[in-house]
């Protein structure tokens, strides 16, 4: 029995037939079995030898699994991390010169220019996967047709309309920029934070070509990368339409049917693909996508190339916040840093609105979330430690402050269990609303699965039997963790469990109430608290966001932004000081080439 099969007893992670450096990274956590098993296979077949080049494609798939499309060969080292492990057990790693490195890696047959099959792609010191490589190269490529399509000029009734609803002081505002620059065709992105008027702007902008006055309203797709974020964004469009007071646009409306991108691509579990695709385009006049920064690369590319040549794209998000948790930072390399090259054509198709309405201009959480977004540290140290209703500071459990923060944690979740216990279906989805605990980690003290099982320690105090060890029990907060088409249940979908005549249901709100059989639930988790990517696309009134002990890799400005701008009325951040700074000093570094693409710049 050799040592690695010892260890791989006690590890499941542990590769056996693993060697030199692909061994050495696998036991320090950094190589998943999939990275070693992947690199191992592709050099077997292609005769690679070097233990060197065989590392950095097994890096490559590593990178895939953490949002990079590709990586960095001269800053890999810098930018690989490990949850719950010290940054200086990474550096120590026996790491490769990057300059020979590179060298190595560019002589290997795995290796390619991106013109031939090899299955690996290196192009100016970033090494893809294959696949990788063509799905940016497809995205640039549309993206870049449609800005090169002539503009279109919009029904004069319509534009009469958005000249009237969305002009301030008898001037246009950023959300009529935005809503002209749709009418042109081709593609528009609407980027902005939270409360900026996004989803007002889009409603706006379907109120008016329903109400264009010659009968022609475009056949419009609403999607979203969530089922969650596809209902609110249908709630919003009928409360538009509803404010219209015209029963004409409300009707016309109400035939726009919003539904996730994987439905609207027709995606077959059984056939493993989606129905449509380049040779069999959607119908779609215009294709809206909402929350577009949750989108990865793959999935935009085959989003893309379903739509129609001559159909007009609206691609809706806050680049600012965190990205999807696959591969790509679409949204964000679409829009460009600010003050990239304004020469090149995307700039003509983005629009960033910048006035925030949710929260008012002296707010702190809006204040605070600003100067998350912008880095500056001190003024958001400075509006942490200035306390108040709406933004409170807990360094750690010692804190005092940490009573009150728990106490209103454990009441909402036991009004949850009352609620529940009473088949109070919709005051129970309601409550769910109230309050989010948002981990930046999974695991460890500060992590999803501790703050869950104090959480559940404290119900058992307050109702003695509730759980009796069982797997479900009234008041259990329950999130779908795999889209299910059959039951139109979506990855993110929160719901709760309560008692009915005909025993324990669980609920989800879907413009109404919807009960299910427990037993008809496929993937899901409890969730008394979830990370912060797992909170994209929702809104809680309060919001408490823990922050790891000592320094993580993981902890970023987009991270503690996102979680922030989840919240309608309080935010409670618990870490400390250097914690706090630490997350606002980094920025999610993710390794993508679209952005060089269509901006002409890294």
């Amino acid at each position: 029995m050799t040592e690695r099969t010892v260890l791989a007893a006690f590890s499941p992670t542990t590769v056996i037939d693993a060697t030199g450096l692909l061994a050495v990274f696998n036991d320090a956590g950094v190589l998943a079995p999939l990275d070693v098993a992947s690199a191992q296979t592709v050099a077997r077949l292609r005769g690679e030898t070097d233990e060197e080049v065989v590392l950095a494609a097994a890096l490559a798939v590593r990178g895939t699994r953490f949002g990079h499309v590709c990586v960095r060969l001269a800053t890999l080292r810098e930018a690989v991390a490990v949850d719950g492990q010290d940054p200086s057990e990474v550096d120590t790693l026996p790491w490769p010169d990057p300059v020979e490195w590179e060298t190595a890696v560019a002589a290997s047959p795995l290796v390619g220019d991106g013109s031939g099959d090899e299955p690996l792609v290196l192009v100016d010191g970033r090494l893809y996967l294959e696949r990788y490589f063509r799905y940016e190269q497809q995205v640039a490529g549309l993206i870049s047709e449609r800005l090169a399509a002539p503009p279109t000029e919009p029904n004069p009734a319509t534009r009469e309309m958005i000249d009237r609803l969305l002009t301030r002081d008898g001037e246009p505002t950023r959300q009529h920029d935005a809503a002209m620059a749709v009418l042109g065709g081709g593609v528009t992105v609407i980027a902005g934070g939270p409360g900026t008027g996004k989803t007002h702007t889009i409603g706006t902008l379907l109120v008016a070509l329903a109400a264009g006055g010659d009968g022609s309203f475009p056949l419009v797709s609403l999607c979203a990368p969530t089922g969650k974020a596809a209902a609110r964004l249908g709630e919003a469009l009928t409360e538009r339409a509803e404010a219209s007071g015209d029963p004409g646009i409300v009707e016309t409306l109400a035939r726009v049917d919003p539904s996730t991108i994987h439905r609207l691509l027709g995606w077959s579990w059984g056939r493993g693909r989606f129905a449509r695709n380049e040779s069999n385009r959607l119908p779609h006049d215009l294709v809206i996508v909402d929350e577009m920064s949750m989108v990865s690369l793959p999935l935009a590319s085959r989003l893309l190339a379903a739509v129609r040549d001559d159909a007009t794209v609206v691609l809706v998000g806050d680049p600012f916040q965190l990205e999807s948790i696959e591969a790509g930072t679409v949204l964000a390399d679409i829009v460009g840093e600010p003050g990239a090259g304004s020469e090149s054509p995307m700039a003509e198709g983005v629009v960033v609105l910048d006035r925030m309405y949710r929260f008012a201009e002296d707010d702190a959480i809006g204040e605070f979330a600003d100067a998350v977004r912008q880095g500056d540290t001190d003024t958001a140290v400075g509006l942490l430690a200035g306390g108040g209703d709406r933004l409170s500071w807990v360094t750690d459990r010692t804190d005092p402050r940490f009573d009150e923060l728990w106490s209103t944690v454990v009441s909402q979740r036991s009004r949850l269990v009352e609620l529940a216990r009473d088949g109070s279906a919709a005051e129970a989805l309601e409550a769910l609303g109230e309050v989010a605990v948002l981990c930046a980690r999974r695991r460890g003290p500060a992590g999803v699965g501790q703050w869950g099982r104090d959480v559940e320690g404290a119900l058992d105090e307050r109702f003695p039997g509730l759980r009796w060890g069982e797997e479900w029990y009234p008041g259990q907060p329950v999130m779908i963790t795999r889209n299910d088409y059959n039951l139109d249940l979506y990855n993110g979908d929160i719901g709760v469990v309560v008692s009915t005549p005909e025993g324990m249901r669980a609920v989800f709100e879907r413009g109404e109430v919807r009960t299910f059989p427990l037993s008809h639930l496929t993937e899901h988790a409890t969730v008394h608290a979830m990370t912060i990517h797992k909170s994209q696309g929702s809104q809680f009134d309060q919001v408490v966001v823990v922050l790891p002990e000592g320094e993580s890799r993981l902890l970023t400005r987009e991270l503690l932004y996102t979680a922030v701008t989840r919240a309608r009325e309080r935010v409670w951040v618990v870490g400390g000081e250097d914690v706090v700074r630490q997350a606002i000093d980094r920025s999610v570094q993710r390794a993508s080439g679209l952005g060089r693409l269509l901006w002409g710049s890294e």
